[in-house]
């Protein structure tokens, strides 16, 4: 009798030690969906970027909180756009919090910084906003459906073409990001007859001082600046020593200049500003935003980068529902499979390399707003 009573005993250990293992190989327990979010909270990009796509993120995650049958857990931590802090955090929220999919906000280097660290614990690593192209090449369970920079790029390069401008200066802000960008730029522009790009000059994110290279680059009398930064904190200090500095060159900016705080600014009128293109008059986009403004008391500074996060919310959450959790090598299989995805922001189809393809147009700042070209 003793020896049954033993089996027994061995039985049961075993079936509550594979349980146990099951809730943590889905990711959460029972009736828990977890899920990592690293932002920047304080920090340059905070106040811009940082939080629409957070709020964004939060507005889903309300209207959406329960995925098959199950509790959203979002635990948020912040990076202040620093790849260091980022790194940490992705390396507590993996040990500590247990999660098995990390979501990183905004920033390229953030974003960069975590891929090695997720990627060797087999957990999804997603972004609804980092543009850096290296995000493309940064392993299998890398996933984004915001588009690489290099699109960005491109359409800088069309819109210059056909609007006659040969001859450019680059002023950029030294990032994963921006040099992303600034590199696609003059390889696609470089590479089309009879263009020049007579010098770039970067600067570095906590130095707001480019009087020196907007000097620079004004000495070599371009036909247009191209300037890419990455926030609006040195979008803002850009135009402002450019006005100081009697700058008369036109200025294609990337898509920090179109933000709210640049856009009132008025001595960045005239600039061009690539930007997402998307049907701000869509239902369902105009419904969006009606509920942000609801939860938030007001209106996200870039419209788009409020709505990347809620689509971007919804097509991880349609891969978590297939997979009935989050058991990582079903949810990076159910991501590559996302094809067609109607969100507010347009179709998303996920490639065999993890990106999402965009599209992108050039508009002007004129009075205080954007206006079509």
């Amino acid at each position: 009798m003793k020896q049954i009573w033993i089996i027994v005993v061995i039985i049961i250990v075993a079936v509550g030690g594979y349980m146990a293992f099951k809730r943590n190989k889905d990711g959460a327990g029972a009736d828990t969906i977890k899920i990592g979010y690293v932002g920047p909270f304080t920090g340059p990009v905070a106040g811009s970027s940082g939080e629409d796509v957070a709020s964004g993120w939060k507005l889903a995650a309300l209207e959406r909180p329960e995925i098959a049958g199950k509790k959203v857990e979002m635990v948020y931590e912040d990076d202040a756009c620093d790849p260091k802090q980022a790194a940490s955090a992705a390396q507590k929220l993996l040990a500590v919090d247990k999660v098995s999919i990390v979501v990183n906000g905004v920033c390229s280097g953030s974003m960069l910084s975590m891929a090695p660290i997720t990627e060797t614990a087999k957990a999804v690593l997603f972004t609804p906003v980092s543009t850096s192209p290296k995000i493309t090449d940064a392993g299998d369970y890398v996933f984004r459906t915001s588009a690489s920079s290099v699109a960005t790029a491109k359409a800088m390069s069309a819109f210059l073409a056909k609007a006659g401008y040969k001859s450019v200066a680059i002023l950029f802000e030294n990032a994963d990001y921006t040099v992303g960008m600034k590199d696609a730029f003059v390889a696609d522009f470089g590479a089309r007859a009879g263009n020049a790009i007579l010098g770039a000059e970067g600067v570095n994110s906590k130095e707001y001082d480019v009087r020196t290279e907007l000097a620079k680059l004004a000495a070599l009398k371009p036909q247009i600046i191209v300037a890419v930064m990455n926030s609006t904190v040195t979008a803002n200090a850009f135009i402002k020593q450019g006005k100081d500095f009697g700058l008369k060159i036109p200025v294609l900016g990337n898509e920090y200049f179109g933000f709210k705080e640049v856009v009132v600014n008025p001595d960045a009128e005239g600039f061009y500003i690539t930007q997402y293109a998307y049907d701000a008059s869509a239902p369902a986009f105009v419904e969006y935003m009606a509920a942000y403004e609801k939860a938030y008391g007001k209106k996200p500074s870039q419209e788009i980068y409020a709505a990347l996060p809620f689509d971007g919310y919804n097509v991880l959450a349609d891969a978590i529902g297939k997979c009935g959790g989050t058991e990582s090598a079903c949810v990076r299989d159910a991501l590559y499979a996302t094809k067609g995805y109607q969100g507010i922001t347009g179709m998303i189809t996920i490639d065999v390399n993890g990106d999402t393809a965009r599209e992108f147009s050039v508009r002007r700042i004129k009075a205080g707003a954007l206006t079509d070209i």
